[in-house]
């Protein structure tokens, strides 16, 4: 045991004064990149609560509240029973989009992996489909045909998955190790065994992180709402609203008798809209640990 513990005490002993340069370079580098990152994020948390007339003629970031701590543009945000059904649109086409991105990876890279006659052509179907698209007309075109303008089905089935995603998911069955699929075979295992029992926990990384990515893709999502539903604000995702409402800042300004606090709701929806993501973020971090795969056949 002693002698495994030596090259570890003396790891950080042998590093040169180039080496200690460059991680002090490099943590200085990802450092400023964290701050100029977090600069955006401050500045509209500290607007959100500040006086709204004061912040209307101010110039520059907004390092700290403007005038007398205010929540008046978040009490306005809650008022709107808009707001209120958008966030839980917003959570039904996350779930809905990720549940099912999560279920087309997994089976679509399965397929992929497995050696048969049409895999080439099949890869090279979806290789191109990642540099190639129809366009916004033709798929609104298709949905339209498909009967989904105007239902939640078209913010959630288009966009839940891509090619990239599902050869992310062969790629992470290929990587395992071949021994355990003909292990599971010769005990009489089918396809559906082996791919969920066999294969997905060893995979379950990669699946995260497409899950993962689509749920942030879902819940960052407007465009599309403003394309297939643009006058059903009812099933109007967040994201949209966000828009609408950043979109109209001065038209309160109209008004004789103007009430500032509206200025404000630009700055609260951002952080309303913002703040669960950062609040998962630790969650999504922890659990592609956990997926990390490990191991090695046994003998």
């Amino acid at each position: 045991m002693k002698e495994n513990k030596t090259p570890k005490k003396r790891l950080f002993g042998m590093m040169s004064t180039a080496d200690i340069i460059t991680d002090a370079v490099i943590m200085l580098i990802l450092l400023l990149v964290a701050f100029i990152s977090f600069i955006p994020l401050w500045h509209v948390v500290m607007s959100s609560v500040s006086d709204g007339k004061l912040l209307l003629s101010h110039k520059g970031v907004v390092w700290a509240p403007i005038g007398e701590f205010n929540l008046n543009g978040y009490k306005l945000i809650f008022r709107n029973s808009g707001v209120v059904k958008s966030y839980l649109n917003t959570i039904l086409y996350v779930a809905g989009g990720t549940g099912l991105g999560l279920i087309m990876n997994v089976l679509a890279g399965y397929i992929l992996s497995r050696r048969t006659r049409f895999k080439p052509l099949m890869i090279v179907f979806f290789v191109i489909t990642t540099m190639f698209n129809g366009g916004t007309i033709p798929t609104y075109l298709v949905i339209r045909a498909l009967g989904m303008t105007g239902t939640p089905l078209a913010l959630i089935i288009p966009g839940a998955t891509n090619a990239m995603f599902m050869l992310y998911m062969m790629n992470a069955y290929l990587a395992i190790d071949r021994d355990y699929e003909e292990a599971a075979a010769i005990d009489g295992a089918g396809h559906i065994q082996i791919m969920f029992q066999i294969l997905l926990p060893q995979a379950k990384g990669m699946a995260i992180v497409t899950a993962v990515q689509t749920a942030i893709m879902k819940w960052n999502s407007w465009f599309e709402a403003s394309i297939y539903v643009p006058t059903q604000k009812n099933l109007w995702p967040l994201q949209l609203w966000v828009k609408e409402l950043t979109s109209n800042t001065t038209e309160f300004l109209k008004s004789s008798n103007p009430d500032y606090n509206q200025y404000l709701i630009q700055y609260a929806v951002i952080v309303i809209a913002t703040l669960p993501l950062l609040a998962c973020m630790p969650l999504f971090i922890s659990k592609l640990e956990k997926g990390v795969a490990t191991g090695g056949i046994k003998g």
